[in-house]
């Protein structure tokens, strides 16, 4: 397929080269009625500009870059929109990339999207090692932090208190009158998970509760992760009252887990969740939950990575710390007084 050029856009409005050039680059002065003759001219052709050429005259590609951490998180869509609307609104385009927790492949994606000279990065990292960013910062372009920061951090971070939010949740549960609340938390590679483990920590310690290691999964932030979880909680011969799941996947894997053995939320079990998914509101009972603000933290991030494409921050480096949410439905309530446990409660149901 033959692509037109330049020069056949120039024949067709019997004007120069360099007039077409002007004109479809957006710089220099052109007359107004050379200007319409010649954009006339290109659409009747077809002509396309060279993003690549133009972005030589301009020194900007008109692109960011944005590497999410787990596309499969229904938390991270929200983000992406929040993001793309405000570069959309400024004539900017979005390159996004999946590490998938996976810091190996976040530092090749960061190569990749340097040398695709985006103007600017976005990056939910996997590592708290940012060597892989600073070639970027070195080349000049901006780079802002979404959802989790870095060691020794000098880039700009958009993110939440992870740990009062995880701790406000927990000691909900405390004031219901639970005192074995367990947890299915993340890895510990991932800021967020040590971060919610941390505000579940200091909730104990607000109450003066001692914690139960036992009462302590260290999942995977997968579906997976909160299935075996539930069951490792469960299971104990002395199981918690309460669950607290530190991610809406780890929700998504604990609730199928307790539904197969027929274990009634909130009678058998009460269940917290961070994160607050459509279908959380929808199931019966629905869940209380951790809301994070997550197409606004989309939209600030967006907007302080163009605040520093646009000079206006002056500040070394900034740290903007949106507000959670705890919203409390029918998943919880005061645990209840019996001689059985909750798993031999489960047992009778099931026949064994």
């Amino acid at each position: 397929m033959v692509f037109p050029t330049q020069k056949d856009v120039a024949r067709l409005a019997g004007v120069s080269t360099a007039t077409v050039s002007r004109v479809v680059g957006g710089y220099g002065h052109v007359k107004e009625s050379t200007r319409k003759k010649v954009e006339e001219a290109a659409a009747a052709l077809g002509y396309r500009p060279n993003a690549i050429a133009r972005s030589m005259v301009r020194r900007t590609t008109q692109t960011i870059g944005l590497i999410i951490s787990d596309i499969s998180n229904p938390f991270f869509p929200e983000v992406v929109r929040g993001v793309e609307d405000v570069a959309h609104s400024r004539g900017y385009s979005v390159i996004l990339c999946n590490s998938d927790e996976d810091a190996e492949k976040e530092k090749r994606y960061s190569e990749i999207l340097l040398a695709k000279q985006v103007d600017g990065l976005i990056v939910a990292t996997t590592t708290a090692d940012p060597r892989h960013l600073s070639p970027l910062a070195l080349r000049g372009v901006p780079v802002v932090l979404l959802d989790r920061d870095v060691r020794e951090g000098s880039f700009d971070v958009v993110k939440v208190d992870n740990a009062d939010a995880a701790s406000r949740a927990v000691e909900h549960l405390f004031a219901l009158g639970h005192r074995r609340v367990g947890i299915i938390s993340g890895p510990t590679s991932i800021q967020t998970a040590r971060e919610r483990l941390e505000g579940y920590r200091r909730a104990h310690r607000h109450y003066n509760i001692a914690v139960d290691r036992r009462l302590i999964y260290q999942g995977d932030f997968k579906e997976s992760g909160g299935y075996n979880g539930a069951r490792a909680l469960m299971e104990q011969d002395d199981p918690p009252t309460a669950i607290f799941t530190a991610n809406n996947l780890t929700t998504t894997g604990a609730l199928a887990w307790l539904r197969e053995q027929r274990l009634r939320i909130p009678e058998d079990v009460s269940l917290v969740a961070f994160d607050d998914m459509t279908w959380m509101r929808l199931v019966e009972p629905p869940l209380t939950v951790v809301q994070q603000p997550a197409y606004l933290m989309g939209t600030t991030v967006a907007e302080l990575l163009f605040q520093r494409l646009e000079g206006k921050v002056s500040e070394a480096r900034q740290v903007i710390q949106l507000q959670s949410n705890l919203i409390v439905r029918g998943s919880c309530s005061a645990p209840r007084t019996s001689e059985l446990s909750t798993r031999s409660r489960a047992g009778e149901r099931n026949g064994r």
